[in-house]
């Protein structure tokens, strides 16, 4: 079987499931219905209506400032704003991406002409399809709390939403599972999956949306030269301060091998000069008590010959 990066743009299009962000975009947008049914599946809320879903709607906030796109971006008719993101590879900054998220949404509620103080809730919503905090939960929702009084929220109506696409069997309801495991590539098992597996089938069947994937997919190779490009010399200075320090790291290692090596080699030299000079003196000690028992020549001779001091000498005559 082919690799991802093997397969030609059309084999990607035959391959393509819910899961994939361009499939994900096109069934929402064109289907406000399933889009609003999603929405209270997943919130276990009730939706009265939502405006036209804009997928992969792009947001800044000046000219000179970082846009977003998101994936699907919708209101309902109470103000709320919500924005789902489908997240197939690792990350490890959705949290940062999601304050990011939920302060553009002020920020475009604020620029239709609403006052701060009325800003309704606001919702980013991923569906990872792995853990984003390695806690093995199937669902990660967060909400501003006060450190001091665990039971005090600041209520400023901001919700973020991690979804744990792989911990299907431990979601709460049989439709979070059985939407999970459709997410997960697994065959539809309720009234819902059925309808988006359909949806599915219907957009890959349609001549215009395979164009666009192409085109689509071609932008994204080029946008990601782009970034390429640009990040490289970060890239590069990352990478030689890293190995700097690795290099650093073994030369400390290689200095701190050679300065035990000098030193073990200068203790055992220490040693065996040690145990040489005992076995000398040793040696001389036995030799002058040899000849102070013959009694044949005198302590200062006896000195002389071994080499030890007249005092030396005498001690040993004393000891015999």
């Amino acid at each position: 079987m082919k690799k991802e990066n093997q397969l030609t743009p059309l084999e990607k299009w035959e391959r393509l499931t819910f899961a994939d962000n361009f499939i994900f975009c096109k069934v929402l947008n064109d289907n406000v219905d399933i889009c609003k049914e999603l929405l209270e599946l997943l919130l276990e809320i009730k939706i009265e209506k939502i405006e036209l879903p804009s997928a992969e709607y792009s947001l800044k906030t000046d000219f000179h400032s970082r846009g977003v796109r998101f994936d699907v971006y919708v209101k309902d008719g109470g103000g709320r704003s919500f924005d789902i993101e489908i997240q197939t590879a690792h990350a490890t900054s959705l949290a940062k991406r999601a304050r990011y998220y939920q302060g553009l949404m002020d920020v475009d509620s604020v620029h239709t002409g609403m006052d701060c103080s009325k800003l309704k809730e606001s919702y980013v919503i991923f569906l990872c399809m792995g853990d984003a905090f390695g806690k093995k939960l199937p669902r990660y929702t967060f909400r501003y709390i006060c450190e001091e009084d665990g039971g005090l929220q600041m209520n400023d109506g901001t919700v973020n939403i991690f979804f744990n696409a792989r911990m299907y069997d431990k979601m709460e309801t049989e439709g979070l599972r059985s939407f999970f495991r459709f997410l997960c590539g697994m065959k539809p098992t309720s009234d819902f999956t059925d309808r988006l597996s359909a949806l599915v089938e219907r957009t890959k069947l349609s001549a215009q949306w395979r164009h666009s994937y192409m085109t689509w997919e071609q932008e994204m190779k080029y946008q990601a030269r782009e970034l390429a490009q640009e990040l490289a010399p970060e890239i590069a200075r990352d990478m030689a301060e890293d190995i700097a320090k690795d290099m650093a790291e073994d030369m400390a290692k290689d200095m701190a091998e050679d300065m035990a090596k000098d030193m073990a080699e200068g203790m055992a030299k220490d040693m065996l000069e040690n145990v040489v000079q005992d076995t000398v003196r040793k040696r001389d000690r036995d030799t002058a008590l040899n000849l102070l028992r013959l009694n044949v020549i005198t302590i200062e001779q006896i000195a002389q010959v071994t080499g030890l001091s007249v005092g030396e000498v005498k001690e040993l005559n004393g000891a015999l």
